[in-house]
This record gives C-alpha cells, sequence and structure tokens, in this order.
C-alpha cells in the first residue's frame, strides 16, 4: 500500500483520511486496511467484527502491530446501517451476535450498538453471490454459506472427480494455505482429466541396456548439486540424472560457489538462449556416503528413473575399485567416470590429468570393468588434439560408452588494458560451455563414432 514503505522507487499520494475510521473484518486485509488508515491522517480507527477473538483468521502479527498502533477491536458484532446524514457517514448500527450450541451464530435484535464514524472500510472479504456462477457450479451441491460442500481431508465435492481449494472451499485462511491446496488436490485424482492422447506416445530409448522413459535428463552439473535437486527434477518429468561428481573423502574439495557467468559471446543477455557460460566450478564437496545414501534413496523413490554416478579418483587402482564398488553397492543404474574435470583437480592427478593420456584411460577403465557389473562411460575431454585415441582407449578398457564433452579450456577476452577477462587466480583461465561448445561437442561425436 501507498502508507508503506517498500523498493519501489515511485511516489504515490496517500489518501486523505479524518475522523473515525470503521474496518469490518478480522482477516489479514481488515488489519492493513486499519493501520493504514492510521498512517493515513485517521483520529480512531475500530475494527469490528462478527466472532471472538479466537476465530480472528488473521495471522498473529498483523493482529498485534494493530494493537501497537492503537487500533480499538470490537468483536460480537454484526454490521446493520449505515447512518448518513447530509451525504455523509455519520455513524453505523450494528446488532449483537452470540453462538448457540450447535455452533450457529446468530443476530440479537435487542441488543443493539451505535458508533459514530467519518469513514466505514468494508473488508470481510469475498462471497459468491452471483447466480450465474452458482448455476455453472452445478450439480455440485452447496452449504448454507452458498459454497462448495468440500471434504476437508481431500479437497472432493459432491461431485466425483471434481476438488475444490482456495476461497470457494470456504476454509482457506490464508494466500499460503490457498497454495497447499494446489499441491493436496492432485495427490488423489491423480490428473486424470489432464490425459490427452500424447501420452500414448512413446518416446523411451535403449542405451547400455539401460531403458529410459524419454531422451531428456541432467548432467552432472550444477542443477544435480544435491539430492533434493535431483528428486525436484525426477518430479517434474526429467528421465535421468547423473550426480556431481563426487570422490572418496581423502579427495574431498571445498568448493567456493558460484563461479558462473555469462560468457562474451553473442546472444540475449538473460534466459535459456545465451550464447555461453564461463565457470571455474569444481567437483562435489558432499561425501561420497552421502551420494551413494541419496541414491538409493532416489533408486527406492524413482525406480523407473535412471539415475548415474558421477565419480572421480587419481590413477590409483585401489581408489578407483572402491569408489565404483560403492556407487554399485548403492543402486547406480550406470557410472561416469570424469576423466576430463579441468578445475582444480588436474594439480592433483585427477580429472583432466587423467583424460588427456590414452594409456591412463585404458588402465582406469579396465581397473572399473574389473570392479562392477553395471554399465561405466568414460568422460572425455575436448582439450586434446585426438579425441579419437582417448576414445579407443576407453573401448579396449571395456568401457560401454563415453561423454563428450567437458567445458572447453579458454582465455574469453582482454580488457583494453590487456588484461584477461575474467580475472580470477593466477593463471586468469577459465572455461565455457553452454551453446556456444555444441558444435565442438557434435565435432567430437562424429569422430569417436
Amino acid at each position: 500500500m501507498a502508507s508503506k514503505p517498500g523498493i519501489c522507487g515511485c511516489r504515490s499520494s496517500l489518501p486523505s483520511i479524518q475522523g473515525t475510521v470503521i474496518v469490518l473484518g478480522a482477516g489479514d486485509t481488515a488489519f492493513d486496511c486499519a493501520t493504514s488508515a492510521l498512517r493515513c491522517g485517521a483520529q480512531r480507527v475500530f475494527v469490528v467484527f462478527r466472532k471472538g477473538f479466537t476465530n480472528i483468521r488473521a495471522v498473529p502479527e498483523e493482529m498485534e502491530l494493530a494493537k501497537e498502533e492503537k487500533c480499538e477491536f470490537l468483536p460480537f458484532l454484526s454490521p446493520q446501517k449505515v447512518v448518513i446524514k447530509g451525504g455523509k457517514i455519520v455513524a453505523m448500527e450494528f446488532l449483537r451476535t452470540e453462538q448457540d450450541e450447535d455452533g450457529n451464530w446468530n443476530e440479537d435484535k435487542e441488543q443493539t450498538v451505535r458508533l459514530r464514524a467519518d469513514i466505514v472500510i468494508s473488508a470481510f472479504g469475498s462471497t459468491l453471490n452471483d447466480p450465474k456462477v452458482k448455476e455453472a457450479l452445478h450439480p455440485l451441491k452447496l452449504n448454507r454459506w452458498g459454497l462448495p460442500e468440500v471434504d476437508g481431508e481431500t479437497m472432493r465435492t459432491s461431485e466425483p472427480g471434481v476438488f475444490a481449494g482456495g476461497d470457494i472451499s470456504g476454509m482457506t485462511n490464508t494466500t499460503v494455505e490457498s497454495s497447499l491446496y494446489g499441491t493436496s488436490v492432485p495427490a488423489v485424482p491423480r490428473l486424470p482429466l489432464f490425459y490427452t492422447p500424447i501420452d500414448l506416445v512413446d518416446i523411451s530409448i535403449e542405451m547400455a541396456g539401460l531403458r529410459f522413459s524419454n531422451p531428456f535428463g541432467l548432467a552432472s552439473a550444477t542443477p544435480t548439486t544435491s539430492s533434493s535437486m535431483i528428486r525436484r527434477a525426477f518430479e517434474a518429468g526429467w528421465a535421468f540424472a547423473l550426480t556431481k561428481t563426487f570422490s572418496l573423502d581423502k579427495d574431498i574439495v571445498t568448493n567456493v560457489s558460484p563461479r558462473i557467468i555469462r560468457g562474451t559471446t553473442i546472444g540475449p543477455m538473460y534466459g535459456p538462449g545465451q550464447g555461453s557460460f564461463l565457470n571455474i566450478e569444481l567437483i562435489s564437496e558432499k561425501t561420497a556416503a552421502y551420494w551413494c545414501r541419496s541414491i538409493t534413496e532416489l533408486k527406492s523413490d524413482f525406480p523407473d528413473k535412471i539415475v548415474i554416478a558421477s565419480i572421480m579418483c587419481s590413477y590409483n587402482k585401489n581408489d578407483w575399485t572402491e569408489l565404483s564398488k560403492m556407487a554399485e553397492a548403492s543402486g547406480a543404474d550406470a557410472l561416469e567416470l570424469n576423466l576430463s574435470c579441468p578445475h582444480g583437480m588436474g594439480e592433483r592427478g585427477m580429472g583432466l590429468a587423467c583424460g588427456q593420456d590414452p594409456e591412463l584411460v585404458r588402465n582406469i577403465c579396465r581397473w572399473v570393468r574389473q570392479a562392477v557389473q553395471i554399465p561405466f562411460f568414460a568422460k572425455l575431454t575436448p582439450n586434446v588434439t585426438n579425441i579419437v585415441n582417448i576414445a579407443r582407449a576407453a573401448q579396449e578398457g571395456h568401457a560401454d560408452g563415453v561423454t563428450a564433452t567437458n567445458t572447453v579450456s579458454g582465455l574469453m577476452g582482454l580488457k583494453a588494458d590487456g588484461m584477461p577477462w575474467p580475472s580470477v587466480g593466477h593463471s586468469k583461465k577459465t572455461t565455457y560451455g553452454g551453446v556456444s561448445v555444441q558444435e565442438c561437442a557434435l565435432k567430437r561425436d562424429e569422430e569417436e563414432s
């Protein structure tokens, strides 16, 4: 409202309110109106409502704020008449309300209250009075308030397959509750009315003995940083996901995040159509135990989804054997051997340091094949002279396939003073990916095939 400070730089004028204000209602909106009326110049504000304090729907914070700003509360009053003299409001009349043993609220016409007022603000909320809307709801059964009869647990109405939530249910106190109904209502009908013939089209694919319900999935990257992110992806319909690359605890890293920025290539400044991204992203800083437990939970909750564990070790047979067996035991459908990470891992003899040498790639793949029965793929780097030799080495090591490619090392550009941009650390280099490396990846695929 205009009476409250906000981030908007505009300067809207406040309404001028003088004298005594009566606000009808006891919800969040009513208390907002009451406190705003005081800020706009009202001398006194009465908040009048039909029921008692125990029936107030507003959140406690709103009510407490109105109390601190000296608003007066008048419960158990039902509005009857606005008194007007000379074209102006001078008072309002109310009847006392009482609740009977059956829970019904009744007006006592022998108990009247008259309050002087200059302004009356109605904040009772909305009701369903439009006969055309009621007619459109037929054959739903309506309650005595003219709203559909709704089961509070399942949100079912009187008609099969029809559910109601939000204000029309008559049970909503806050916007948060209305939003919650949006998640609870579909849980029962399983969205039967949203099924169309296109759902009969089979777009599943099979690769390395694995059946993917569709060809869309998430690579090992920022979108798979945690188990909860992968879970949300599966709930949204993605068919597979690769975990963020993880290692043994002795090789665990501390990642500084986020370290991703838009590249200087052409294309939109924002949104999914950007030309490229620069990053200095490291592997996961979560433990192998975390990821193995997560894989087990994800496969239990989403048995039809494909979960691929992305793992990384140095050139050490025991390490690759241990980590690959851990991932297989967790229930992973396949493994990705990260032999291509260019950031911070080469110095440890991991990632890119392994993926640029055919002999190392061949031996690592052999070690993993001896350790596990599930399919695995070697993730190759584009930062080599001949990727075909690397891919052939992976094949000779009995890998089921390869992933091409990881991000491309480079130096995006120079500033006017000759300094590289972006400038992070000593070497000033980064890698880039996104749409801009699609052609590079496709070229590598063509060469490998």
